[in-house]
């Protein structure tokens, strides 16, 4: 399946259904239908469609697809993470939610406590890029205090009244907390 024409900022998307089956980077192994997006310099991203969560910037090449690792359990919530990362090498990474700081966290650890908190929705992913870009991070990798960036956001939210948009962050933020807290 193929979907083109999609412009992003003059850029020109194309999205390909494929289905690959290589090994990359050491003892990741990817074999599955991915989705896969040709962007900037013809820069390949990875989304698979059997992941709790994917994403990707067209602008690092960097692509995100979360699962639970085999033995996550609700007191062992461990994730792992896969995808490529901006020099288009396939990563493997673990993530013990238990243990993400969301003062001090990566975009993708952000995003795993996301998952775990039960927020999947277009609209917690739409707050979650906005708090992003509020930290001013490039990387998903990089690190940034979350929790004050989504504050920040909340306060644009009061100064314009948009205060729908309000308490839904803040309560997206309340169960992140709530989460961090439970564990600490």
């Amino acid at each position: 399946m193929v979907l083109n024409g999609v412009a992003i900022d003059g850029m020109s998307t194309s999205y390909t259904e494929a289905t690959r089956n290589t090994k990359t980077g050491g003892d990741v192994e990817f074999s599955k239908n991915i989705m896969k997006c040709v962007a900037r310099g013809n820069q390949d991203v990875m989304l698979c469609s059997d992941a709790l969560m994917s994403y990707a910037s067209p602008h690092t090449g960097e692509s995100v697809n979360i699962y639970r690792a085999d033995r996550y359990a609700e007191d062992n919530p461990i994730y792992v993470i896969k995808g490529l990362d901006a020099n288009g090498e396939a990563y493997e990474q673990e993530i013990d939610a238990s243990k993400i700081n969301p003062n001090r966290c990566s975009f993708n650890e952000l995003m795993v406590l996301n998952v775990q908190t039960g927020h999947t929705s277009p609209s917690d992913y739409m707050h979650t890029v906005a708090v992003r870009e509020n930290a001013n991070t490039h990387s998903y990798f990089e690190v940034s205090d979350y929790i004050s960036s989504i504050k920040s956001v909340m306060q644009d939210m009061k100064t314009l009244g948009q205060w729908d948009s309000f308490l839904s962050y803040d309560k997206w933020m309340q169960d992140i907390l709530n989460y961090y807290r439970s564990w600490k």
